[in-house]
């Protein structure tokens, strides 16, 4: 009974102090220095699986197919993630163990894809080459939400778990298509807006889980021996 009621004041006094600091709570030190860590030492790129698609372009009389093969992307700028709101803190131990919560907004500032491509036009009678194509992308931003359990049922071996990971909204995303000259100007439109819409698929697909793996690594190696750490 006495070990219980000191491990319970110590809960409420690890709160207290969250309070007494920083008013609701927050973790922004620490976040912040997670991903500065994430900066240093996370991944920065992915590359990504060729592909091929077909695409119907309307050119009002005709509608020719084209088959574009998408080679050698990457993403790049994923470990550009800073903090954008105060990372408050929260404890709550309904589950059957003591859980302090971070719940806080990051941004994803300086994300690139770059690939290459080259297609087929048909429906002429013949099909007719395309010559080969770039392919870069630039997103205005990312706005990412992250939730961090932290289980201090064992106040000696903090245990951290990132438990979500969500992009919330995603920026304009520009897309420069280089290489087509003129007469492939009918192409652009259509090809933009196939990579607009298999950008946003890969950055929820592989770029937002590989982010969640990435901050999990980050934060059991930071994770700190004393939970007062967290608060400031």
């Amino acid at each position: 009974m006495m070990l219980l009621y000191i491990g319970t004041t110590f809960l409420v006094s690890c709160l207290s102090l969250a309070n007494a600091q920083f008013g609701e709570g927050n973790a922004n030190a620490f976040v912040d220095e997670i991903l500065e860590d994430v900066k240093k030492t996370g991944d920065d790129e992915i590359k990504l699986e060729n592909e091929k698609f077909v695409l119907i372009i309307d050119l009002l009389l005709i509608s020719p197919q084209l088959e574009l093969e998408v080679r050698n992307g990457v993403f790049r700028g994923l470990s550009s993630l800073s903090r954008s709101s105060d990372a408050i803190v929260t404890y709550d131990e309904s589950a059957g163990k003591p859980v302090f919560t971070i719940k806080n907004s990051m941004l994803l500032s300086n994300v690139k894809m770059r690939a290459n491509a080259q297609g087929k036009v048909k429906g002429f009678g013949f099909g007719l080459t395309m010559p080969n194509i770039v392919l870069n992308v630039t997103i205005d931003g990312v706005d990412v939400a992250s939730v961090i359990d932290i289980d201090i049922s064992d106040l000696s071996a903090l245990k951290p778990s990132v438990k979500s990971v969500e992009f919330k909204d995603v920026g304009h995303i520009d897309v420069q298509v280089t290489g087509l000259g003129n007469e492939g100007d009918a192409l652009a439109s259509p090809i933009s807006t196939l990579v607009v819409n298999t950008t946003k698929r890969d950055l929820q697909n592989l770029v937002q889980p590989m982010i969640k793996d990435t901050l999990q690594k980050v934060i059991e190696k930071n994770i700190p021996n004393d939970i007062t750490q967290i608060f400031g």
